[in-house]
């Protein structure tokens, strides 16, 4: 695999502005926006004033430089190609552009013969960036030969038009520029990743007894697939969920997560419902292996409140040590499909819709019929949860719209309690798994078997909860 060409700057970079009248640099806090550097290490002029551009734009440095990361990874496919062909990238012809998107789409992958490196899409992906970046480029040249329709390089900037629907339930547009080039290759049909089965998830947890070397690091594997699969976050977002977070939502008669919303560059939080079995496994965590560490690594007094956190090091993880923990987990277990971080989110996501929808159905067919007229309500509170940042992003989950905002509490307290009894199958799975890791030892297979009781007791005061609930919402109605 070719070196990466980039470097996300550290959390204590500042840009520099300007100076002022009496000679004092001014300057803004700016963590994690790549630096580009040739393949030499030199750096790179062009590819930076692209990069200051985009964070100019707005675009995300969260989380090892965020979506300006992925910009800084398409483009410096070009800027490699450049140094191959010995030239800037002001110099290149139409016939360079083209002969370098051909050496992207041919490129064979290493891992696996016989594939290629990346798919039609991909290849397109990574052409709109550079020539984007190639369009930059030349605005700061003040070059308007370089890049367009009649060009040195022949291309022309579209527009595509997405519906989408406003908050208050109107239809509306969205209207999103892209080049075109005509060696792009044609686009592949979109295949949708599937959620994550079930069965997959418990192939995963038996896996983190087989292949972890520690308590710890079993424990935390357990609670991160948890963390993934009971919240829906990003892995970035199940990386920075804190440790008061989770006290906090335990302390709640019904649980309220609070989690960092990543996607914006404005940081946000969101509030998602958990159950009170879930967070006892991942206080567990907190106060028996992960406050060892801490102690011993970094001191309370510097503790920085992170929940998952590397053992050697105390440090939180990053988001590429989640990706290649599940990769690991996924090996062992032999899986043999995908299976990544984002399959959770999908499987949390489509949960919520699959249970609102079957529970409704078996309610009352015409009924059902006046849920799929209007239900923008129900999107927009699965929207609060998934931290999305429009209705119409919602649209790949769902092909029917739900409810009526009269009946959502009702509707709510069905689909919790089915939310609730599968989450706990999970649970039994995992302390079952625990308890088998113990093997002989009696006093920490005790101490499951204690934790296990208590999320029994957490189990039939949510049901009962719940209960409550439906009952209040049918006296209401009525």
């Amino acid at each position: 695999m070719a070196k990466k060409l980039y470097k996300c700057a550290p959390g204590s970079f500042r840009l520099p502005l300007f100076a002022d009248s009496n000679g004092k640099l001014k300057s803004r806090k700016a963590d994690g926006v790549p630096f580009v550097h040739w393949p030499d290490g030199s750096w790179c002029l062009p590819a930076n004033l692209y990069m200051q551009e985009l964070y100019r734009r707005g675009l995300s440095t969260k989380n090892g430089g965020g979506t300006l990361a992925t910009y800084a990874a398409g483009i410096s496919h070009l800027i490699r190609f450049c140094w191959d062909t010995r030239k800037d990238p002001r110099e290149l012809s139409n016939d360079d552009f083209a002969k370098f998107i051909k050496q992207l789409s041919d490129e064979p992958c290493r891992r696996h013969l016989g594939q290629k490196a990346r798919n039609a899409n991909r290849v397109v992906d990574v052409g709109r960036v550079c020539l984007d970046f190639l369009d930059s480029y030349a605005r700061h040249l003040g070059d308007a030969s370089m890049v367009g329709p009649d060009g040195r390089i022949r291309c022309e900037r579209k527009t595509a038009r997405i519906r989408t629907r406003r908050k208050d339930g109107s239809a509306g547009e969205i209207q999103r520029q892209y080049w075109h080039h005509h060696a792009f290759p044609q686009r592949d049909p979109l295949r949708k990743r599937l959620p994550i089965s079930a069965a997959s998830i418990a192939l995963l947890q038996a896996a983190t007894i087989e292949c972890s070397v520690s308590r710890h690091q079993r424990k935390r594997r357990l609670v991160m697939l948890k963390l993934l699969e009971m919240t829906g976050g990003r892995r970035g977002e199940a990386g920075r969920l804190t440790v008061k977070s989770v006290r906090d939502a335990a302390a709640m008669e019904h649980p309220m997560l609070r989690l960092p919303t990543l996607k914006k560059r404005k940081d946000e939080d969101r509030l998602v419902p958990v159950h009170g079995h879930d967070l006892r496994l991942v206080l567990e965590y907190i106060d028996v292996n992960r406050s060892r560490v801490i102690r011993d690594k970094l001191g309370k007094s510097n503790d920085h409140g992170i929940v998952l956190i590397g053992e050697t090091t105390g440090q939180p993880l990053d988001v590429g040590t989640i990706t290649r923990e599940i990769s690991t987990l996924a090996k062992q277990a032999g899986l043999t499909g995908k299976a990544c971080a984002h399959m959770f989110r999908h499987r949390f996501i489509t949960k919520v819709f699959v249970s609102l929808i079957e529970l409704h159905r078996c309610a009352n067919t015409d009924e059902f019929r006046r849920f799929l007229l209007d239900g923008e309500a129900i999107k927009r509170k699965v929207m609060e949860w998934t931290g999305h940042g429009s209705i119409a992003s919602l649209e790949p989950y769902i092909h029917l719209a739900f409810d009526e905002f009269a009946n959502i509490k009702k509707t709510y307290s069905q689909m919790n309690t089915y939310l609730v009894i599968d989450s706990f199958a999970s649970t039994i799975e995992q302390t079952l798994l625990e308890i088998k890791s113990a093997g002989s030892h009696r006093e920490q297979a005790v101490a499951i078997l204690a934790t296990f009781s208590s999320q029994l007791a957490d189990l039939k005061r949510e049901l009962l909860g719940l209960d409550r609930m439906a009952e209040d919402a049918h006296l209401e109605a009525a």
